[in-house]
């Protein structure tokens, strides 16, 4: 990658170059998409303070269909207009607008959906679990300028279970997976993954069958 193009990569995640060494005893490395919402040892991936050694096993955001309602509600809204232009021979007679008022409402109205589209994307997007080989990070967006970060070594979990409550749920295979740690310690939840069993195995088996 040149070095401009790398220049202008920013964020929680950053992709790399140089080859990672990586252990594909629980799963394939594989490619990250920006789609993607679970990933094994996924490649050319690091993230902030990574160690020295830390190799990452598992990325995990909210499954990807949970983005149906608001992707459904923008489709509506983005044909709202020419629905209303189609019936415009039955609106008109009753309230009339300048063709210049109509232009410049209808790019304000499209740019506020653009504006929907993206912060639900973001949210998705950079709300993610991180499962290492050392910890298991747990990042969560709230709005675009809030961000909190947690963190637990794999010591010191002490029990890893997951629940799928209700039929859609288990139709498209995905729910809450639970990590209790030791003592006062912050429990995590990644909320509403996919595979939650598989991510339960790895994580149980990384700990030493704690499950």
């Amino acid at each position: 990658m040149p070095e401009e193009q790398e220049k202008e990569l920013t964020g929680e995640f950053i992709l790399n170059n140089e080859k990672q060494p990586v252990t594909k005893a629980l799963g394939e490395e594989e490619n990250l998409h920006f789609y993607s919402s679970l990933s094994y040892h996924p490649k050319k991936v690091k993230f902030e303070n990574q160690e020295k050694d830390e190799e990452i096993v598992l990325l995990v955001r909210r499954d990807l269909i949970t983005n149906v309602p608001w992707i459904l509600t923008a489709l509506i809204l983005i044909f709202i207009p020419p629905l209303l232009f189609l019936f415009s021979d039955f609106i008109t007679p009753f309230i009339q607008i300048s063709p210049q008022t109509q232009l410049v409402s209808i790019l304000f109205y499209y740019l506020a959906i653009f504006g929907f589209i993206l912060v639900e994307f973001t949210l998705w997007y950079f709300n993610v679990g991180l499962v290492t080989n050392i910890r298991i990070i747990d990042l969560d967006v709230s709005g675009i300028l809030y961000k909190h970060v947690s963190e637990t070594r794999l010591n010191l979990i002490e029990d890893v279970s997951y629940s799928q409550v209700g039929s859609v749920r288990s139709v498209f295979n995905y729910g809450d997976v639970l990590i209790q740690t030791a003592g006062t310690l912050a429990n995590f939840e990644f909320d509403r993954a996919p595979e939650p069993a598989r991510i339960v195995r790895v994580i149980a088996d990384m700990i030493g069958g704690k499950h």
